[in-house]
């Protein structure tokens, strides 16, 4: 799987067990594409529509970096498939949200994921539909 997932996290953030989603800003999808350190200077990466600020982690997520591709976007799809970019055998490549697709392995694969964002970077929104 990709980056360090079976370390030790280096820092754990706790502050996450005390958020409120229903409680934080919530973004489009357009909006959140502009959390990609060129638009805007933060850098956020969204999963199952919970929105990350991996900001400090610019030197893995900043541009030009291995998991820039999730930078701005809910990148469930993607972290399920195992993959930094949707290919057309995997349906819409611009859909990196949509888990409808994921057998049960997979979605336990994206709640893995999760939980080691959560565990390292600050949820700072959520993502609705518009």
């Amino acid at each position: 799987m990709f980056g360090s997932k079976n370390k030790e996290p280096t820092e754990i953030y706790l502050e996450n067990e005390k958020v409120d989603l229903s409680a934080l800003p919530t973004l489009t999808r357009s909006q959140l594409a502009t959390y990609n350190g060129n638009d805007k200077p933060q850098l956020y990466v969204g999963i199952k529509g919970v929105v990350f600020d991996v900001t400090a982690n610019a030197n893995s997520y900043g541009a030009g970096k291995a998991y820039n591709k999730f930078v701005g976007k809910d990148a469930g799809r993607l972290l399920g498939l195992n993959k930094l970019q949707l290919k057309e055998e995997d349906g819409d490549p611009q859909n990196t949200w949509d888990l409808s697709s994921l057998n049960e392995k997979q979605l336990k694969v994206v709640d893995d994921w999760i939980e080691f964002f959560k565990m390292r970077y600050p949820i700072v929104a959520t993502v609705v539909e518009k």
